[in-house]
């Protein structure tokens, strides 16, 4: 039995609180400041950001297990043209160039990749009307059907899509789309479309039942004046909103089709300042990447809670990165690519600092780079 006269301390020296918490997720985290005063400004402790940024960039993810990089180039000199390489090797030197399906090889200009790959899945389109989606690894495609409004109404249509992403409820492949339609003014001339009457509709495809239906709800549309303007993961899609306050993240739950919507704080907005902002998904947490107009920093800041203004932290601050543009997309372990002023696409290693040269250039600063996990099934199936 231990003597009355001995005393157990209850103090938990900091260098060890540090490293216990500095490898819990933000969300946690956050959760935990409510137990000693002092943890709540851990995030002002240069100490305490080094190991949480170091852990939170090496931490492993079993989803990027076998994944490999997909990367989409507007062909210098060649008219909007797009190509898709296989990129592999240590520093990217293994590029192999990709077919696209049969719905784009004749036509191959303005493609875009909506979202990541999902099980095996891309999801490409042009100018959000054709829509495919396209296994790359056994080359099985599938032509989206135009949705029935489309037909009904004969006005000008203004299409943008908003997510591709996996309802694993269901067991079902969805993408969003918003619809805005105007109608013409009979006495205003052909030409000219007067906005009086604007109706906004948000539809979303099922690829078990292959077809759309309208969604009941009320969500901010994606403001594309920012680059990287959506992403998936977990189930959710997210994209940039602007409401009458400020710039925001809007988030869909594809199985719940529940919203949510999460501001960005001030201090992070500093709209007549700020260049522009990339959406990604940073080692499984959603981030901004935000680029000051006049200086070249890159500010990356990473989202802990879904609808908590208060959980967006900034944790890395990238730079000087002379004649650097702007980001392009983000690969594995804190890997960042950007492009440079001269067109040339460049690699930034956030753990060690090391930046390696992709030997692509992007004419039109449109590339765009993906995750992408090889699947031998058919589309839609993840299981024998």
């Amino acid at each position: 039995m231990a003597s009355s006269d001995d005393k157990v301390s209850n103090h938990i020296p900091d260098d060890v609180a540090f490293f216990i918490l500095s490898k819990l997720s933000l969300k946690a985290l956050k959760r935990f400041t409510c137990v000693r005063k002092s943890w709540v400004h851990l995030f002002e402790n240069p100490n305490f950001i080094s190991m949480f940024c170091n852990n939170f960039i090496l931490k492993d993810h079993s989803f990027y297990d076998d994944t490999c990089l997909l990367l989409k180039q507007t062909v210098p000199g060649h008219y909007y043209h797009c190509a898709l390489y296989l990129l592999s090797g240590e520093n990217f030197e293994n590029k192999v160039i990709l077919n696209w399906p049969p719905p784009f090889q004749a036509d191959d200009i303005d493609m875009d990749i909506l979202g990541s790959g999902i099980n095996g899945t891309l999801c490409l389109h042009r100018y959000h009307r054709t829509i495919v989606l396209w296994n790359p690894t056994i080359g099985e495609f599938k032509v989206i059907p135009p949705s029935p409004i489309d037909s009904q109404l004969h006005d000008p249509t203004s299409v943008t899509l908003h997510g591709f992403g996996y309802d694993s409820v269901r067991d079902d492949y969805k993408v969003i789309r918003h619809a805005e339609f105007h109608q013409r003014n009979a006495f205003a001339g052909s030409l000219i479309v007067v906005p009086l009457e604007r109706r906004q509709v948000w539809e979303m495809y099922s690829l078990r039942s292959e077809s759309w239906r309208k969604l009941n709800v009320d969500m901010l549309p994606c403001n594309r004046r920012n680059a990287g303007a959506e992403v998936y993961m977990d189930g959710v899609c997210h994209w940039w909103g602007y409401a009458y306050d400020g710039p925001c993240l809007v988030s869909f739950n594809l199985s719940s089709e529940v919203i949510l919507t999460t501001p960005i704080p001030l201090d992070m907005d500093e709209s007549f300042e700020w260049m522009e902002r990339h959406l990604a998904v940073l080692n499984m947490s959603i981030a901004i990447i935000s680029h000051h107009a006049n200086k070249n920093y890159f500010h990356i800041s990473v989202l802990g809670e879904l609808g908590v203004k208060e959980s967006w932290i900034k944790l890395f601050v990238v730079g000087p990165l002379p004649c650097v543009h702007r980001p392009v997309g983000v690969g594995k372990k804190g890997d960042i690519f950007f492009i440079k002023e001269d067109s040339e696409v460049i690699c930034l290693n956030l753990s060690n600092g090391m930046i390696k040269e992709i030997g692509v250039k992007e004419d039109l600063f449109r590339c765009q780079i993906v995750i992408y996990k090889p699947n031998f099934l058919p589309i839609g199936r993840l299981n024998n």
